[in-house]
């Protein structure tokens, strides 16, 4: 199947509610219509309540239906170790994952922001 080619629907979503928060799906829709993004009140409103479900942290209160979330979960399996840094070379198998990741995360600039925040992380 051929990649489709045009905006990332989702993106120019998320982009345009960090800079206006307050807007409705509605205002948000035709907004985003003006701008080239043809998108339905009804996917915006999909696309940002997934995002603040998956930016809340999980921890020791889970609720009824904790199961279902855990079962979703995807884990990155331990793969061979990279090439030593001094080489400067990267083998296949962690080429292959970082391409995984990225298009987990929907952009290669989404998962160097991401990569960013945990080298802060790890110190």
């Amino acid at each position: 199947m051929a990649k489709k080619s045009g905006p990332n629907k989702s993106k120019a979503i998320r982009e345009y509610h960090a800079a206006n928060p307050h807007v409705k799906p509605m205002e948000m829709a035709a907004a985003l219509k003006k701008q080239g993004v043809d998108v339905k009140p009804g996917f915006i409103s999909t696309v940002i309540s997934t995002d603040k479900r998956n930016s809340k942290k999980t921890g020791a209160r889970r609720g009824p239906g904790s199961r279902k979330t855990a079962a979703k979960t995807t884990s990155v399996k331990p793969g061979p170790k990279p090439a030593s840094k001094a080489s400067g070379e990267v083998s296949l198998d962690s080429l292959l994952q970082v391409k995984k990741i990225v298009e987990e995360m929907g952009s290669v600039q989404d998962a160097q922001v991401a990569l960013t925040a945990l080298e802060k992380l790890m110190g």
